[in-house]
């Protein structure tokens, strides 16, 4: 016994002081004067195989980003955030039930700072991060020192993030495609389809030969590219390379798309109507009446500023998902893409004007179309607002309560498409078409593919869009009664309903009083391994009943950020205690102490159920 103690205690030892790089061959960090006059600290962490790290942008609900604090110092101030040299790739964590990202083999991080004078300095501080394997996660600190001379000359600067790997180029694929079909879809709105026999007869009339006519088509779809790619790049410029890591979840901008979508929701609800000053279409107006090649794009002007209280629903969701992604070059190659499918139409039937006559007639489907993107935009409104209450921490907006409004949204518009009800803007039918029934079935069976999300399931197909599981999914009792179930951000049902402690001495205390041994669990928010043992090992039925009866259950998250006199903070403290009594520092781990807090049994991370078991018959 005393021989294994020693050798824990070595074991211990040369832990302590590794720790903070499990899983990581090697973190270098070089600096380089950038062209104007700033220096570029950039950091390369060498990653043993089998693991990988996460990326420096957050993800609410998900693990923890990558990031760099510096020690302070009056001979610099830092730029901006840490930033992904490279494209992270993309995955879906079962753990967490949302994409996240993450790096393998070699992961590369950029700072940049801003020297307040020409002496050299040395810049120290840690990088905090976090690696896993699949069966293990664990919370790192690397501390870095980077000697920097700002009177060097400017060296090569590393590479601005590139996309690299497939699912990256799927992603930047995708988000071009569905740009496309919003500027396709902007043509069958009210404020547009009207007017598509007016402005086609602009192009081809005024005794036009056939090839002037197609010359103007063409030209009034530059020009409609043009004006959407200019603002684009109005955005892009307002977005600075260190903003668009945060920007996906900081408040300011989730507020803005949330109140914009909700007031165009509102609006095409029938409540108001939103327009443009009527001077701008009344001068573009003016100039496009004068003729020849230059109207064409006053034409098109006209048409932008004019159908903006419809279009601006869909400029509003390409410019969110180019700005909340955080590449700078999104905003424009979205603008300009979107204005190619918006003009596309119009182009097309000036080079064949004939098809016109095979167009519908504009009607009450119009206003049809306004109600259904209303209920969308209200949709995504929740998911803008659920990024405001994660980024505060508030709780307000549950993933129970977030489904739920889903649910009742596909319902209503389900309902909507069957006329069971009408807007007070709508006009009478006679019947529902075979395309309404569709339209209906497609939604109601949506809001009950979102019912198990209540209870518990994951609905992968869309975690992306919904919030992470939390502790409000409700449990049906034996009795039949539906429960709100409390816990950690883990499963919603089973293990994660158990009472349990987060202060170690708390659990202890009542160790004693009771004499039932401490069920000690080194975890940590962000840790995906943890949830999935919680979500299946320890949710069994056989698991359950040992602790539940058995056990005082102790948490003890390794990434508390509660401060702590000796230790700065309390997940410190818990980490040190991992690391001296069990000589490891990965999560999950579990052990069984009595209520002096010697070890009984363990550690033990992730296992089998039977392998878990076996450990708790100590």
């Amino acid at each position: 016994m005393r021989l294994k103690r020693t050798v824990m205690a070595v074991l211990a030892g040369l832990i302590t002081l590794c720790a903070s790089a499990q899983g990581v061959i090697s973190v270098d960090s070089k600096a380089s004067v950038l062209p104007d006059g700033n220096v570029e600290l950039l950091f390369t962490v060498s990653l043993e195989p089998g693991w990988y790290m996460y990326s420096t942008v957050p993800v609410s609900g998900g693990p923890m980003a990558t990031s760099f604090t510096a020690d302070e110092s009056s001979a610099f101030t830092l730029s901006g955030g840490l930033q992904d040299v490279e494209e992270a790739h993309v995955k879906l964590d079962e753990g967490f039930g949302i994409d996240v990202k993450y790096f393998e083999g070699t992961a590369q991080f950029r700072q940049v700072i801003v020297p307040a004078s020409q002496e050299t300095f040395t810049v120290t501080g840690y990088l905090e991060y976090q690696t896993c394997n699949g069966a293990e996660c664990t919370l790192n600190e690397s501390e870095v020192s980077v000697k920097v001379d700002p009177t060097a000359a400017p060296g090569e600067a590393s590479a601005a993030p590139s996309k690299g790997g497939k699912a990256a180029g799927q992603g930047f694929w995708s988000f071009l495609l569905i740009a496309f079909l919003a500027g396709l879809a902007g043509v069958i709105t009210p404020c547009v389809f009207p007017m598509i026999p007016m402005t086609v007869g602009f192009l081809i009339g005024g005794g036009s030969t056939k090839r002037a006519g197609v010359l103007k088509g063409v030209i009034f779809g530059l020009s409609i590219m043009v004006i959407y790619t200019i603002l684009g790049l109005v955005v892009a410029l307002f977005q600075s390379t260190a903003a668009t890591d945060a920007i996906g979840t900081h408040w300011i901008p989730n507020l803005i798309f949330a109140l914009l979508f909700l007031v165009f929701a509102v609006s095409f609800l029938g409540a108001f109507e939103i327009t443009l000053p009527s001077g701008l279409a009344n001068k573009a107006d003016r100039e496009a009446d004068k003729g020849g090649y230059v109207a064409a794009f006053f034409v098109a002007l006209a048409m932008v500023i004019v159908s903006f209280s419809c279009t601006g629903p869909f400029v509003g969701s390409i410019l969110a998902a180019a700005v909340l992604d955080g590449v700078a070059l999104r905003p424009i190659v979205g603008m300009a893409v979107f204005g190619l499918g918006f003009s596309l139409p119009f182009v097309v039937l000036s080079f064949f004007p004939g098809v016109m006559k095979k167009l519908p007639k504009s009607g009450g489907w119009l206003n049809m179309v306004k109600v259904v993107f209303a209920y969308i935009m209200l949709a995504f409104a929740m998911k803008f607002l659920y990024n405001i209450d994660a980024y505060f921490g508030w709780g307000i907006i549950t993933r129970l309560g977030f489904i739920a409004s889903w649910v009742v949204l596909a319902l209503l518009l389900g309902l909507y498409f069957l006329g069971v009800f009408r807007t007070s803007h709508d006009s009478p039918t006679d019947g529902i078409g075979w395309g309404r029934h569709i339209a209906a079935i497609v939604c109601i069976t949506f809001a009950f593919y979102l019912i198990p999300g209540l209870f518990g399931a994951p609905l992968q197909s869309i975690s992306g869009l919904i919030p992470p599981m939390d502790g409000s999914t409700l449990t049906l009792s034996s009795g039949g009664t539906a429960q709100a179930a409390s816990g950690d951000n883990a499963a919603a049902t089973g293990y994660s309903t158990l009472k349990y402690h987060t202060d170690l001495d708390e659990a202890l205390a009542e160790s004693e009083a009771t004499g039932k041994p401490v069920f000690v669990v080194f975890k940590s928010h962000t840790c995906s391994v943890c949830k999935q043992m919680e979500a299946t090992v320890l949710s069994s039925a056989a698991v359950m009943d040992r602790l539940s009866d058995e056990f005082v259950i102790a948490h003890l998250y390794v990434d508390d950020k509660t401060e702590d006199a000796e230790f700065r903070t309390l997940g410190r403290r818990y980490r040190d205690l991992e690391m001296r009594q069990f000589a490891s520092a990965s999560q999950p781990l579990y052990a069984v102490v009595d209520a002096e807090g010697s070890t009984l049994s363990g550690p033990v991370g992730s296992c089998s159920e039977e392998e878990f078991l076996n450990f708790l018959n100590f």
